[in-house]
């Protein structure tokens, strides 16, 4: 009887327990409105639909989208890996963190935090390949934290 009870205390108290990580089910909130630190301000800076064909891709930025501190990374639709993110800044400087992000389907990265502050980004270029071909075609979106 002491272990039935204590078995459904647990089970109660993992149904109370968020989910942790970087992985959205369905009907749970979205990346825009989804809060990871309440002060980031995040706010989309592009989109990309990638097939697998190639094995790099660029999002252009620009002045008009503001200053950044940090971006983010949603990948959607399929599992990816992606390494060699470049980062060109309004100034023509560039900044390559040193990173290996391995995404599952419907998941995200870390915060990346961006060197000096906040910073005009020019363009975001990025070397992915699939993690599972027969998948199908992700969507990559970059997210800018103000």
């Amino acid at each position: 009887m002491r272990l039935l009870s204590t078995l459904l205390c647990m089970a109660v108290l993992l149904a109370l327990v968020p989910g942790c990580g970087g992985r959205r089910g369905p009907g749970s909130a979205t990346p825009e409105t989804e809060h990871r630190d309440p002060t980031d301000r995040a706010e989309l800076l592009g989109t990309r639909r990638v097939d697998f064909k190639a094995d790099h891709d660029t999002i252009t930025v620009g002045a008009h989208d503001g200053t950044f501190e940090a971006l983010r990374i949603d990948v959607e639709g399929s599992a990816l890996e992606m390494w060699d993110v470049k980062i060109t800044y309004g100034n023509g400087e560039k900044h390559s963190p040193a990173t290996r992000l391995i995404f599952g389907e419907n998941s995200w990265s870390r915060r990346i935090d961006l060197p000096g502050g906040n910073r005009v980004i020019k363009r975001i270029e990025f070397v992915y390949k699939s993690r599972n071909a027969r998948t199908g075609k992700a969507t990559v979106k970059v997210y800018g934290i103000h």
